[in-house]
C-alpha cells in the first residue's frame, strides 16, 4: 500500500519538524505500507484565506502527482483540510484530511473534543469552519496560544527550552479553557509533532491528547481496505462528489483543458 502525505508549505521551512513528522509516519504505518511525504511550494499560514486558497492549487498538482505514481491513498496534512473536497471529486482513491479525521477520531474517544489553536486569527477561522461543517456540536472549547509566525514553532524541535516553554503554554491554556474537554486535539501537524516530541499523551485533567497524524495514517490504510470491501471506492458519486458525465466531462475539456477533470475511475 502507498500513501501519499500532503504535508502544506515547504517542508526546509519547519526547522526540525519534517524530520520528527517522518518519524511518526514510519511509526503508524504498518510494515507493508510506503508513506510518501510531500510539502507545497506554497503555504505556511492557511488560516489566511488568500493563502488557503493559493495552496489548494499546488495540493490539486500533487494529487495529480500521486495518482500517476500508484498511490492508493492520499492525505492532506493541515487542519483546514485544504484542497479536501476538491480532491475527493476527482481522485480514484480515498482522500482524508487531518482535521475531519481528527475530529471524527475524538467522537470515538470521548463525548466532548477541545482544540488547542497557535494564535486568535487562526481560532476564529477554525471555529467558522467548524460551524460551517457542522463539527461543533461536542466542541468544548478551543484554548488559543500567543504564536503569530507559524514558522517559529519549528525551533522547538531542536531547542528543548522553547519546547519547554511551549508546553507549560499549552498546560496553562488547557487548564483554563479546556476543562469540559475530555479529548485534547492540537490543531495542527506542528503542534501535534512537538507534543508527541514531548510525550505528552494525557492532561492532568485526564483529558486525552490525539496523536492526529499517527490516526490519520492509520485511517488511511483502514480506508483503503474499506474500498476494497465496498466494490472498489469509498467516496460516494452521488450528489456532492458526482463527476461529470461524458458529455459534459467533453465540453469542459473543451473550455478548460483536458486536465481539469481527469478521467480516473475509481
Amino acid at each position: 500500500m502507498r500513501i501519499w502525505y500532503q504535508s502544506l508549505g515547504r517542508l526546509d521551512a519547519w526547522g526540525g519538524y519534517p524530520a520528527h513528522l517522518e518519524a511518526m509516519l514510519a511509526r503508524a504505518k504498518a510494515p507493508a505500507t510506503e508513506i510518501v511525504l510531500k510539502g507545497t511550494q506554497r503555504g505556511i499560514a492557511e488560516y489566511h484565506a488568500t493563502l488557503a486558497h493559493e495552496s489548494k492549487g499546488d495540493v490539486l498538482a500533487n494529487l495529480r502527482r500521486a495518482v500517476a505514481e500508484k498511490a492508493n491513498a492520499f492525505v492532506i496534512g493541515n487542519f483546514f483540510d485544504i484542497g479536501l473536497e476538491e480532491a475527493r471529486e476527482i481522485a480514484p482513491f480515498p482522500v482524508l484530511g487531518l482535521g475531519e479525521t481528527s475530529i471524527a477520531l475524538s467522537h470515538m474517544m470521548g463525548q466532548s473534543y477541545g482544540l488547542i489553536c497557535p494564535n486568535a486569527k487562526y481560532a476564529a477561522r477554525l471555529d467558522r469552519a467548524l460551524r460551517a461543517a457542522r463539527l461543533d456540536a461536542r466542541l468544548a472549547g478551543i484554548a488559543v496560544l500567543d504564536t503569530p509566525r507559524l514558522t517559529a514553532l519549528g525551533a522547538a524541535f531542536d531547542d528543548a527550552r522553547a519546547r519547554a516553554e511551549l508546553l507549560d503554554a499549552i498546560e496553562h491554556a488547557v487548564a483554563r479553557d479546556l476543562g469540559a474537554a475530555e479529548v485534547v486535539i492540537p490543531a495542527g501537524g506542528v503542534v501535534m509533532a512537538l507534543m508527541d516530541k514531548a510525550g505528552l499523551t494525557r492532561f492532568d485533567s485526564g483529558a486525552v491528547v490525539l496523536n492526529g497524524i499517527a490516526g490519520l495514517i492509520l485511517m488511511a490504510q483502514t480506508a483503503v481496505q474499506l474500498a476494497g470491501l465496498h466494490g472498489g471506492t469509498l467516496t460516494s458519486r452521488h450528489l456532492s462528489h458526482a463527476r461529470p458525465d461524458e458529455g459534459e466531462r467533453a465540453r469542459i475539456a473543451e473550455l478548460y483543458g483536458p486536465d481539469v477533470f481527469p478521467h480516473w475511475d475509481d
